[in-house]
């Protein structure tokens, strides 16, 4: 019976209670249950006939610190990654160990940004320029190269990109790559590269087009190996441009087209492959300001 009058003196008491509807000041809020979590919730049971509000009190400090506990994990700062921005030098390469063992080759003027440690969910990194990139498999962790227009999603694989401000060439050496465009929202790739494929895409007309290539020259700016097989002189001299850093010029059309099988395997300087070049393709070497002209 005590029971029963209990309960029915709650419901009475509870219909007499209204709230009034104020402001809600989130950090009002927020400091006074912290304040409040801080003070012992201390509860009576002296009156054993009163179990209706016994459960109502421990009901009450339950809710109280699972709002206090939400409410001060919403308010915990998310931790900030801290970047690093390397830039190759000139005339040179540079060679860069990422946090997870990955490595990365920057061609000259390339900016690489990366941060100090990666996430538990993403590696990702933005590049300018040209790189090639030697990604440490992960299949937990995907790796993100983002350039300019472009993204680039491995797990662990070596290919090579080329980003410009208006177009971004992605060469595959070994493994699979997903490309993504900016415009893309979704989760699956605009195009999955194999080896040998070479993408460029457009970031004007948002077009992304590929190619198969014999790959054996596209990293011989980072591994100083040359192999031509009937390669035109034009195409020849566009590879050791990338490679040692200088302009060639070859002023004579007929020359351009001339194809030529040659290996080059010892490291040799600029200087020297054009002097072996030379012998067959019978062209005049001419310096200028920095230059080279072929004629």
């Amino acid at each position: 019976m005590e029971n029963k009058q209990n309960n029915k003196e709650l419901e009475s008491l509870t219909k007499r209670i209204r709230f009034k509807s104020l402001p809600f000041d989130e950090k009002q809020m927020s400091d006074r249950l912290t304040d409040r979590v801080k003070r012992p919730v201390i509860i009576s049971y002296a009156d054993k006939g009163n179990s209706a509000w016994k459960y109502f009190s421990i009901a009450a400090s339950i809710a109280l610190l699972l709002v206090t506990s939400i409410l001060l994990i919403d308010k915990e700062p998310e931790q900030e990654l801290v970047y690093y921005e390397t830039t190759a030098v000139p005339d040179a390469k540079t060679k860069i160990t990422l946090p997870d063992s990955s490595v990365v080759w920057l061609n000259a003027n390339a900016c690489l940004r990366y941060p100090r440690e990666f996430s538990e969910q993403i590696r990702q990194v933005e590049i300018k320029g040209e790189a090639f990139f030697e990604v440490r498999k992960d299949e937990k962790r995907p790796f993100i190269v983002q350039a300019d227009g472009i993204g680039i999603r491995v797990l662990g694989t070596t290919f090579n990109v080329d980003a410009e401000s208006e177009k971004t060439e992605i060469t595959l050496i070994t493994g699979k790559i997903g490309l993504y465009k900016y415009t893309n929202q979704s989760q699956t790739a605009d195009r999955i590269l194999s080896p040998g494929e070479r993408a460029v895409f457009l970031k004007s007309d948002n077009k992304l087009s590929i190619s198969t290539i014999r790959p054996g020259n596209t990293i011989s700016w980072v591994t100083g190996i040359f192999k031509f097989k009937d390669n035109s002189l034009a195409d020849i001299m566009q590879e050791l441009q990338r490679a040692f850093h200088v302009k060639i010029h070859i002023q004579n059309e007929n020359l351009k087209k001339q194809t030529f099988n040659a290996n080059f395997t010892e490291k040799e300087t600029l200087e020297e492959i054009l002097s072996v070049l030379q012998i067959s393709a019978r062209y005049k070497i001419e310096k200028r300001k920095g230059e080279i002209f072929l004629q």
